[in-house]
């Protein structure tokens, strides 16, 4: 039985466990910095932070094992007054002579900030034990994110990013950090990539504001400016599937590509909707179809979601018993589903919005 819910501060223990698996800047391994992201998750779910200042972590727990397996989160708005975006253009820029009758177009980094930014989801990380899973667990957790963003679309941004990892050194360094960023701060690529979370005047300051003109730099790091690492190239398949698309924009500590979908085209998003639980049937045999359901309560167990085995009918969804039971659903108790399969998704791809189920 797999449960995807809102991260618990006794989770401390597990969430650092598998922090280590990737040690990024949304989810470091380090366990006080892990506490805080813990409480700001529990503040943003409990609605105690303003709505740009929210930060949500979900945890994937293999129930029966009672055993964190993964986690993901979703950041309201990366980019803010009082922590802006930092990254670089990438943009072409024209060169002619007449004298020589040579045209050259160069490629360019153009330092940016960003003060009024998109919601951004990170931090998914699947422990390697659960990879392969013929749940598509990997693809459930980034897929639940959607689901929430959803259910409270006025909670968030009008486009989505995520920040995709370059490929890195076996070190975890990052050669362009080693030819530009460590040059003009002194910071290894580590500490530089942590000290940002806080703010990103040392970057400001001390980097240059000219446009910077990539054929200075060695081929090895032009080859890597912008292109997907090769383990988190399904994360972007998936993303470009359900509408995202690179925006000419990268990292600059790590050249890694920023994907950005505007949130109503999403299409997970246009999948989603409010609906009823209207009871349990027995078999799997007697489903429609599949979907992605949660169910919101109040208090410090504030989110719970699974996958579910559906059919329609005129109150709303019924559940196979199984999956209902996962979530502890009650009888015409409010639900949020992302339809995966089934005859809904042919009104979808057919541009009709499916309504919910408690309006038809």
């Amino acid at each position: 039985m797999i449960v995807l819910r809102d991260v618990h501060t006794d989770d401390l223990d597990q969430l650092e466990r598998l922090a280590h698996h990737l040690n990024t800047l949304n989810l470091p391994a380090s366990r006080d910095k892990l506490a805080a992201i813990i409480e700001e998750s529990r503040l943003s779910f409990a609605g105690a932070l303003p709505h740009h200042e929210r930060q949500y972590v979900f945890v994937m727990e293999d129930v029966e094992a009672d055993r964190l397996i993964g986690t993901s989160m979703i950041i309201a708005q990366h980019g803010s007054f009082e922590r802006p975006t930092v990254y670089f253009e990438v943009r072409q820029e024209q060169k002619y002579s007449q004298t020589l009758a040579k045209y050259f177009v160069h490629q360019v980094l153009q330092l940016t900030f960003n003060y009024d930014g998109p919601t951004e989801i990170g931090g998914l990380i699947l422990d390697p034990a659960y990879q392969g899973h013929p749940m598509k667990l990997g693809k459930l957790l980034s897929f639940m994110r959607f689901l929430f963003i959803g259910a409270h679309r006025d909670w968030f941004r009008e486009a989505i990013i995520a920040e995709l990892l370059p490929e890195l050194n076996p070190d975890g360094t990052s050669d362009l950090w080693e030819c530009l960023g460590a040059n003009f701060t002194g910071l290894e690529y580590r500490e530089a990539d942590q000290l940002s979370r806080q703010n990103v005047e040392f970057i400001r300051s001390l980097f240059p504001q000219t446009p910077i003109y990539t054929a200075l730099l060695p081929e090895h790091v032009r080859e890597k400016i912008g292109v997907v690492g090769g383990p988190t190239r399904p994360v972007e398949k998936m993303l470009r599937a359900i509408g995202f698309e690179w925006d000419r924009s990268i990292d600059p500590f790590d050249g890694g590509p920023t994907f950005v979908c505007p949130t109503e085209s999403c299409r997970l998003i246009q999948r989603t909707h409010p609906a009823i639980y209207a009871g349990s049937f027995a078999s799997r045999e007697q489903a429609e179809g599949e979907l992605l359901v949660s169910v919101e309560r109040p208090g410090d167990r504030a989110f719970a979601a699974t996958l579910a085995s559906y059919r329609r009918v005129p109150r709303g969804y019924e559940l196979c018993l199984p999956d209902a039971r996962a979530l502890g659903l009650k009888p015409d108790e409010a639900i949020g589903v992302m339809i995966l399969s089934g005859h809904e998704i042919e009104d979808l791809w057919r541009g009709q919005r499916v309504q919910p189920a408690e309006a038809r």
